[in-house]
């Protein structure tokens, strides 16, 4: 049986052309994946060229930051496939990544029946940053997924050099769990009060 890999893509664009390229890219393999895909298969690129667009196309669903359409340049996308594809998908995404290198990708990826889910920060045809929460408490729900994209975000809306807040946010984080341990040092309150799911 074959698990199905959900993924919503958040595609930073540096202008509204840009943005306006990346979508018809984003649902189309390129001739560089046909052939791999084909030749690793042994089978004619014609052939499986239509297939591979069914399954490597990534749908828009919205438009992030400026309401105006005309002066957006990030847009959310969204993909699933059975699990034995992955390598095709990533691949394809590490494409388009490639042929827009000014464009950050911000890829949060989950599987629930397996229980696992991940982020991944894509840029210039390579994965800069990743993280997988493997180990679920709860099925379908993350566990120690930390949001890696934070940093990111913030350089892409304050015009900042790609990856120049990632060791002050790391730091930051670090501060913040340290507090946190240190402020909730004691028994939780559900042990106390022998609440469960919330509820007292």
């Amino acid at each position: 049986m074959s698990n199905r890999i959900h993924v919503k893509l958040d595609a930073l664009a540096s202008t509204v052309e840009e943005i306006n390229k990346i979508e018809p890219a984003l649902k189309k393999p390129c001739e560089e994946l046909v052939t791999w895909v084909a030749e690793r298969d042994g089978q004619d690129p014609k052939k499986i060229a239509e297939n591979l667009k069914t399954l490597v196309a990534f749908t828009p669903t919205a438009n992030l930051g400026a309401v105006d359409p005309l002066l957006n340049t990030a847009r959310r996308f969204v993909n699933d496939w059975k699990d034995r594809f992955w390598g095709i998908v990533w691949s394809h995404l590490n494409f388009v990544s490639r042929d827009f290198p000014k464009a950050i990708f911000l890829a949060e990826y989950w599987e629930p029946c397996s229980s696992f889910s991940g982020k991944k920060v894509l840029r210039g045809g390579r994965e800069v940053r990743s993280i997988r929460d493997g180990n679920q408490r709860a099925q379908g729900y993350d566990w120690a997924l930390p949001d890696i994209f934070a940093p990111y975000r913030a350089e892409y809306h304050n015009g900042a050099e790609c990856g120049s807040l990632w060791d002050q946010w790391l730091s930051e984080m670090q501060g913040q769990l340290s507090d946190l341990k240190a402020y909730y040092a004691g028994p939780n309150v559900a042990e106390q009060d022998g609440s469960i799911g919330g509820q007292s």
